[in-house]
């Protein structure tokens, strides 16, 4: 038996895990898709927050191995926020989806015993984001934005990628700046 559906193709995002390395400025910023008090585990296998983010701006992840990964704006990363100092900043936030949010490692402490503390520093633009749907692929239809001006661009974006963007969304990144 042969049914004729009308199928649309789902395009399926990636996702990746930010990890934070030992540079001060490292930082992550874009649309809250996901928050869950729960839906973490930290390094010790323990029940932690977790933060999905679609990135409005390129950032880097440094693994066990200080190998780095760069990420483009509107990939989806995703963390787990395990380290206690990104822990309390992120629950001090209380982001929701649809929040514009930049994570900062702003300070590493060292501690006795070779430890170290790594300090985070948050800023948020409430519903900026809009929907907390990530974005999908322009209709085809759609007419295309206007070019930005090179000048009016941010460091990081391309001028088609600024002219694409809500107006909320230019306005988050340009106060988180």
């Amino acid at each position: 038996m042969s049914a004729a559906f009308q199928w649309e193709e789902v395009e399926v995002p990636r996702g990746a895990y930010i990890s934070w390395g030992e540079q001060v400025g490292q930082s992550v910023t874009g649309k809250v898709l996901d928050y869950d008090e729960t839906g973490g585990k930290d390094f010790y296998d323990k029940v932690c927050p977790s933060l999905a983010i679609e990135l409005i701006e390129p950032a880097f992840s440094v693994n066990k191995q200080r190998e780095v990964t760069n990420h483009g704006a509107g990939e989806i990363v995703q963390m787990n926020v395990g380290l206690v100092s990104l822990k309390r900043a992120v629950r001090a936030a209380a982001l929701n989806p649809g929040d514009i949010v930049k994570i900062e490692l702003t300070n590493i402490v060292p501690l006795q015993g070779g430890k170290k503390v790594k300090e985070f520093g948050i800023k948020v633009a409430r519903g900026a984001g809009g929907s907390a749907k990530p974005t999908s692929a322009p209709v085809a239809d759609a007419p295309a934005p206007a070019p930005a001006a090179a000048s009016d661009v941010p460091a990081g974006f391309t001028a088609e990628q600024w002219a694409g963007m809500p107006e909320p969304t230019k306005a988050a990144i340009l106060a988180a700046q």
